[in-house]
């Protein structure tokens, strides 16, 4: 296929507090309320990114009534450091948020969160299911509600279930199949449990005089590909194509340190310890993704109505996005941990009062422009630590421009993302590159042919790279 296109231990509440009479008064009626709906692992592969094959009838409404941003990249493909980047608005560098296990309260503890900011403005800040990767956060504190997320495989056959009793009677690491489709209804699953709690938040919070930040986390589209049988049966497994590129070009020069080795797919059975996927396992992977995706969107559907029914549309700026892609066999590789725009490149849909209505954006954006965008919205001070730029003019006026480019990392990669050219280095440790990587976009657009070695290109890869050692950001050696 062408793809061109919780936490007893800090004190948190069981319920929504009747009242906070500490909180900072005033202009409640005017503010706005905040959905966030952050899900795990999800690319562009909506309906709404012109996705030929996958059905999302439910983003594509919330597309139609705000802002679809066509390029917008996390920036570090990993869902501990993107979220601790982008609830604290700071840029990764060399030794901050680099891997799945960081912790914001460890890195950087006089960082002011996204919920932190909100709640002491005024807000009731309410975190159902995956928000913070790590559910102990000290932030955590400045949520007036948490539903924390538990046991993310979800699974349900007794098959499955099996073999976890056999991983945690042995101690081997394989966990269940990398896919189930039970015939089981929504709430049993660990996203229609969040979605259940969502709904009676949102009734609860539209009786209150306080605006809300309400944050959704989805676990899905992450693995297990553990999703109701119902969106299984939408995608045919005859129907199901693999990536043009899922076997790497002779001749393309890409690094190999830049490709993932996909590790973590290797925790499930079902998948070889060693060589690559048969072609039957990798469209059952895709079919898998595609029928999360689905019920995702499914649950988004019941959000958003839930809110229209509430009469609260008109005064609530929606958020969706993905804390970062993922491979869906493009180069031989799945799973994340690349500096690959599959790895990068995240969906981002906003919906805000007085804000465009279906209208896509080319402009490059990156996740950590949400938390300034999100206190613009509010009207909220901005905390010194902020790095990323208020996407607010581009919600409200097409003309409008981004700061033009994205830079993101994976271990010692750094990406620099402009109009056409996706261009990386990797450094050592006193600074020195030690590889290149260039891609141009207008030629191939599906990465397929590293271009940093050719010689007509060597005035890009000297003016790309100093442009990115300027952006890769203020704290880059601390």
């Amino acid at each position: 296929m062408n793809r061109k296109w919780m936490l007893a231990g800090l004190g948190l509440t069981a319920a929504l507090p009747t009242a906070r009479a500490q909180k900072a008064p005033a202009e409640n009626g005017a503010r706005n309320n905040v959905l966030f709906i952050l899900c795990d692992d999800l690319r562009p592969e909506l309906e709404c990114y012109n996705h030929p094959v996958v059905k999302t009838p439910n983003i594509n409404r919330l597309a139609e009534s705000g802002v679809v941003f066509n390029r917008a990249f996390c920036n570090v493909p990993v869902s501990g450091a993107s979220r601790a980047s982008l609830l604290t608005g700071m840029r990764p560098t060399r030794n901050l948020f680099e891997n799945w296990n960081v912790r914001v309260d460890r890195q950087v503890p006089e960082a002011v969160t996204l919920n932190q900011a909100f709640q002491e403005a005024g807000y009731t800040t309410v975190s159902n299911g995956k928000i913070f990767h790590h559910q102990d956060e000290a932030s955590n504190r400045y949520w007036d509600d948490i539903l924390p997320y538990r046991n993310p495989l979800d699974y349900h056959t007794e098959e499955n279930l099996a073999f976890m009793r056999i991983q945690e009677e042995t101690g081997i690491r394989k966990r269940g199949w990398f896919h189930e489709a039970a015939g089981l209804p929504e709430e049993r699953y660990l996203d229609g449990r969040t979605l259940r709690k969502s709904v009676d938040d949102l009734r609860k919070l539209a009786g209150r005089s306080e605006p809300f930040f309400l944050a959704v986390g989805f676990v899905r589209p992450h693995l297990p590909f553990v999703a109701p049988k119902k969106y299984w049966e939408l995608y045919p497994p005859e129907e199901i194509e693999i990536p043009d590129n899922y076997v790497l070009k002779t001749d393309h020069r890409i690094p190999a340190r830049a490709l993932t080795h996909w590790g973590e797919l290797l925790a499930y059975r079902g998948i070889p310890d060693t060589g690559p996927l048969s072609r039957d396992a990798a469209r059952t992977m895709i079919r898998g993704y595609y029928a999360c995706v689905s019920f995702i969107d499914a649950l988004i559907g019941q959000l958003l109505d839930e809110l229209e029914r509430l009469g609260l549309a008109d005064n609530t700026t929606v958020v969706l996005t993905g804390d970062h892609g993922w491979n869906l066999g493009e180069h031989g590789m799945w799973c994340k941990h690349s500096v690959l725009e599959t790895s990068l490149r995240v969906p981002l849909i906003i919906r805000t009062p007085g804000g465009l209505q279906g209208y896509r954006s080319n402009e490059i954006v990156e996740l950590l422009d949400l938390y300034p965008t999100l206190c613009d919205v509010a009207r909220l001070s901005e905390p010194a630590q902020l790095e990323g730029e208020s996407l607010l003019p581009l919600l409200r006026d097409k003309q409008a421009r981004s700061k033009g480019y994205a830079v993101a990392r994976w271990e010692n990669g750094f990406a620099y993302v402009e109009d056409r050219y996706s261009y990386t280095e990797w450094w050592d440790k006193d600074d020195r590159t030690v590889d290149r990587m260039l891609f141009d976009h207008t030629f191939d657009p599906e990465e397929n042919y590293n271009v940093a070695g050719k010689p007509w290109y060597r005035h890009v890869v000297e003016e790309l790279g100093g442009r990115l050692r300027e952006a890769r950001g203020r704290r880059f050696s601390e």
